[in-house]
Parts: C-alpha cells; sequence; structure tokens
C-alpha cells in the first residue's frame, strides 16, 4: 500500500526512543536513487550509511535531532550518489566500527 509506505518512510525514526546498541533501521529500495533524509522530530542524533549494491558509498555522522524545526527549516542530508539501501545507526557507530567508503557489505 503506497501510502503506508510512504508514511513509513517520511516517519523512519521519528518519535522514536534511542537505538539500543545493535539496532538501526535499514530502508530498501526498488530503484536505486539519490534519496534524502531528514530529522524531523527525532529525539536523538543517528549516523546515516549510503549503500550502493553491497559498497558503503558515503555516510553521515551525527546527524542532529531537528524536533520543533518546520519542515522548511530541516536538513536534507542526501546520498552522495544512487544507493539502493540506507542504514540508520546510533551516532558514532561509524568512527566506532571503522566505517569507510568503499567497505562490502555482507
Amino acid at each position: 500500500n503506497y501510502k503506508i509506505t510512504k508514511y513509513f518512510l517520511e516517519k523512519g525514526l521519528s518519535g522514536s526512543e534511542p537505538l539500543k546498541s545493535d539496532e538501526g533501521m535499514f530502508f530498501i529500495f526498488n530503484q536505486p536513487d539519490k534519496y534524502g533524509f531528514w530529522m524531523k522530530d527525532m529525539k536523538f542524533s543517528i549516523d546515516i550509511i549510503w549503500i550502493s549494491e553491497d559498497r558503503v558509498v558515503g555516510f553521515v555522522e551525527n546527524a542532529p535531532p531537528a524536533s520543533g524545526q518546520s519542515e522548511n527549516n530541516l536538513t536534507i542530508y542526501s546520498s552522495p550518489e544512487n544507493v539502493d539501501r540506507v542504514l540508520e545507526i546510533n551516532a558514532g557507530l561509524v568512527k566506532k566500527w571503522g566505517i569507510k567508503v568503499g567497505d562490502q557489505i555482507h
């Protein structure tokens, strides 16, 4: 159902409690494209990992919450190239785990 999917994609982790250390939100897209993510109504910072096929092509570290901001003032974090997957994890894990552009995803 398109409406449910669109709502879920717009909502993401907004309004959620912080993730546990071994949790994340994984987005799988049917078609590679440059996807944009915002931090609307988030309660915690996250790292966003952009994935094309099985390779990390970029990431955003420590994207801060944007609670209470109007949609017109939100930062949009966009993938650096077409991707088919995106992983949102707790802020600081990209650095802690040493994730680099070019890393293979299994």
